[in-house]
């Protein structure tokens, strides 16, 4: 077998949606003996910048990929839920839970172990759960599901699972959309196809605001929005510029970009776990920062466009107060270090988004700009966030050295994929490289795309 067979042959397809379809439909009516009400989509994304920074308020620039999660859904009238998943790493065999009893994370721990609650063999059922309990309290009545509502559910899904482009958000966003369309008002008087044009941009908003809530409070993990945004919110051919802030989004077009440059994700086989303690723990220390800098949000004390000057004030202001601080038991050192990704992260961010914004830029100019820009954000996520992992740091040396523009790691890090930029002409022998890295390395096209939708 050739390099070019090596490579060729690890690409994971995104498959026809329409064939995607047909065989969920198909095992569906052989799962539970009576056809589905309809099939839905949602996007997995891939993010240029703005890693750790979604929960401070920072901008992200994240873009959907063609990749993401199906879900195959009828209605039930008991608030029961019987899920399937057809993800052989996750499948056990239908799972049944009473919509009835699911309860936050904060309250199960009244009743669990740390432990016990985060070796759950169905662990993966509280994305899917979390958003049925955060459906029947949204504010918007159009989109809110009623109190014994409930489904059964077969998933199936393009995206590699804990591979950092937020398959668990696609799950979540893709769950939505079915509950909408069987269980609430808009979906009643917008059939099928309707729903997605009736889903304007304030209620796919609203949308991500619930998604986010079932995986913070009911899944227990630290997230800020931008995946669930990112699913429901993106356009086809546009990168999102997110302002976390207030969830307020400009989409950029960037296919000028992709005519001579391609991104692609190498998924390193290597999952992460969000809900880890490592995760949390990086998260617990930049709030700690943030409360020494008695600040609300560590975007605001940024200007409003910073620079890396911006950036060594607060970090003198943080080491003036360090002295007389209390730390909460975090490691001061590292709370430094998480304050100074989270900052420069933002710088990139907002470097980037200006950038884009300059109706002259050059397509070389973007691309050595913003291959720059990765880089530097891989080394931070690797010397500051410390998320990073030998294998990511090996494909983006070795990225670089074959070359490409810019390589990253994305994602919440310890583990997931790392996001490459490369001219047109250097894929082939980029990828080939990257293959004899490790056996468990994919490819996956980064193609910005559409946001979640009815088939």
């Amino acid at each position: 077998m050739g390099p070019m067979s090596i490579s060729s042959s690890r690409w994971v397809s995104a498959g026809d949606p329409a064939s995607i379809a047909t065989m969920l439909t198909d095992q569906f009516r052989v799962e539970y003996g009576r056809d589905s009400h309809g099939v839905w989509f949602a996007p997995g994304r891939a993010n240029l910048n703005g890693e750790h920074i979604d929960f401070h308020g920072g901008r992200c620039l994240p873009m959907a990929l063609a990749h993401g999660t199906y879900v195959a859904a009828a209605p039930r009238t008991d608030g029961v839920l019987r899920l399937r998943t057809l993800e052989s790493s996750l499948d056990s065999g239908p799972v049944e839970i009473d919509a009835d009893a699911v309860t936050p994370a904060a309250d199960r721990q009244q009743h669990l172990s740390r432990a016990e609650d985060h070796d759950d063999a169905h662990s993966w059922t509280r994305y899917v759960s979390g958003v049925f309990w955060a459906l029947r309290q949204i504010e918007d009545p159009q989109l809110r599901i009623a109190a014994g509502f409930g489904a059964d559910i077969l998933i199936s899904s393009t995206l590699p699972i804990g591979g950092g482009l937020s398959s668990s958000a696609a799950l979540e966003c893709a769950t939505a959309l079915a509950c909408v369309a069987l269980g609430a008002p808009l979906g009643t008087d917008h059939p099928e196809e309707e729903l997605t044009r009736a889903l304007t941009d304030a209620r796919r908003a609203a949308l991500a605001a619930a998604c986010m809530r079932a995986e913070v409070e009911v899944v227990g993990a630290g997230t800020g929005g931008l995946d669930q945004t990112t699913s429901l919110r993106s356009a086809e051919g546009k990168l999102i510029s997110l302002d976390c802030r207030d969830f307020t989004l400009t989409r950029v077009n960037i296919s000028f970009l992709l005519r001579g440059y391609r991104l692609f994700a190498v998924d390193t086989g290597q999952p992460h776990q969000l809900a880890a303690a490592a995760f949390g723990s990086r998260r617990a220390d930049s709030e700690v920062a943030m409360r020494i800098l008695s600040a609300d949000r560590l975007r605001d004390t940024l200007p409003a466009r910073p620079t890396l000057n911006d950036v060594d004030l607060v970090l003198a202001r943080f080491d003036e107060l360090a002295g007389t601080a209390d730390f909460a038991g975090r490691e001061p050192l590292a709370v430094r270090r998480r304050l100074r990704h989270a900052l420069t992260e933002m710088v990139r961010s907002e470097r980037l988004h200006r950038h884009f914004a300059d109706e002259a830029r050059g397509v070389d100019h973007t691309a050595a700009d913003l291959g720059e820009t990765m880089t530097a954000g891989h080394n931070s996520m690797r010397e500051d966030a410390e998320v990073s992992f030998p294998l990511a740091d090996r494909i983006v040396d070795a990225a670089l050295r074959r070359g490409a523009t810019g390589a990253r790691l994305i994602g919440g890090g310890f583990g997931g994929s790392v996001l490459v930029l490369a001219p047109e002409a250097s894929v082939e022998q980029i990828t080939t490289t990257l293959a004899h890295l490790d056996a468990g390395i994919r490819f996956i096209e980064v193609v910005p795309s559409g946001p979640a939708h009815a088939l």
